[in-house]
């Protein structure tokens, strides 16, 4: 593969009596990835998953590990939308709640985002969109790229986060907020009766603490936004 990068190679055609293809090969990573808590895999289990004898069969369709978390993570770039035509605010307003639904369904996808280049067809093609919405501000161009990175480091931030607390709560065997409540509860109860932090347990015993949900996703997307339009009105 040249420079490591699969999108400088095509797979050779699949022989008639070979039942693999690039797309299923990654249609079957991803289904892995979503079941796996962490969500990594191994080549050796997606070898068995797909019926193939030896991981090595796999690398002629996609170069490396590398090259499948490249497939992979592209594959979910593709399921990122920008609004055309509306204005900056509404195409990066998109580009971040159809983000958000992205790594819900797919949350190892933020840990590929961070580690592989954004250099497939479908990725390309978010950052195009969104950086055409914001041409008519005649921002520099470091600018431009930094409000589209601010709205999707807060896509991968939050799905880095929610990724890392699934891998917790299937290590730890828990399955719900009640679940994860209870087992923090007794040290809670210490922490207050001890007096040390008297602001931090005003907060913690307060029971309107979460009403309302403070800081959803989409709550501090607009936070952010509203900070960039204060750097265009400066």
């Amino acid at each position: 593969m040249n420079n490591g990068l699969v999108w400088f190679d095509e797979p050779s055609p699949p022989r008639a009596t070979e039942p693999l293809s690039r797309e299923r090969i990654v249609a079957a990573a991803m289904d892995l990835a979503d079941e796996e808590p962490s969500g990594e895999i191994t080549m050796r289990t997606l070898a068995t998953r797909l019926g193939v004898r030896s991981p090595m069969a796999l690398y002629r369709y996609v170069g490396s590990k590398d090259g499948l978390a490249d497939l992979m993570a592209d594959q979910v770039y593709g399921q990122l939308t920008v609004a055309r035509g509306e204005g900056w605010r509404p195409a990066l307003r998109s580009l971040g709640t159809s983000g958000w639904a992205a790594v819900r369904r797919h949350p190892w996808f933020a840990r590929l985002a961070f580690s592989r280049p954004p250099l497939g067809p479908n990725a390309l093609a978010a950052y195009d969109a969104a950086l055409a919405e914001l041409d008519p501000l005649d921002l520099p161009a470091a600018t431009r790229m930094g409000f589209v990175n601010t709205v999707l480091g807060h896509v991968f931030g939050s799905g880095l986060a929610l990724l890392e607390e699934r891998t917790m709560r299937a290590g730890a065997g828990i399955t719900s907020d009640e679940d994860l409540a209870a087992s923090a509860a007794p040290y809670l109860e210490r922490i207050t009766t001890s007096g040390r932090y008297p602001h931090f347990s005003r907060w913690a015993t307060d029971a309107s603490r979460f009403d309302p949900q403070p800081q959803t996703f989409e709550a501090i997307l607009d936070w952010l936004l509203d900070g960039l339009a204060t750097l265009l009105a400066r």
